[in-house]
């Protein structure tokens, strides 16, 4: 599976809310590519950690989900325009982030 269709499946899930799943298929993707010099491997690290923080959210892991939100922020600063499927990263992005702003008090 290529990096769009791995964010697309990722895309699906999270607006299914199974986190779960979100993160198992974009680390399905990610151990395809986290030995190698992919421009996007720690990006892909970084979604992964953003999915994860709200399946602890749901499993209510709160302190947990705090601490790998605060990984998936520190992931966000490769998220550039010029990178490869930028729309799907952003549509993923703005779901993560939609979530954050109704768990944010959990997320801080």
């Amino acid at each position: 599976m290529n990096l769009q269709e791995t964010l697309n499946i990722f895309i699906k899930d999270l607006e299914e809310r199974r986190f779960y799943d979100a993160h198992e298929d974009m680390e399905a993707y990610w151990h395809t590519i986290r030995k190698t010099d992919h421009p996007l491997k720690n990006l892909c690290k970084g979604f992964i950690n953003g999915a994860t923080a709200f399946e602890l959210i749901r499993l209510e892991r709160y302190d947990a989900a705090g601490r790998v939100w605060k990984t998936y922020e520190k992931y966000l600063l490769l998220l550039d325009e010029d990178i490869e499927a930028y729309p799907l990263f952003m549509k993923a992005y703005n779901i993560l982030y939609s979530l954050y702003q109704k768990h944010q008090d959990i997320l801080k």
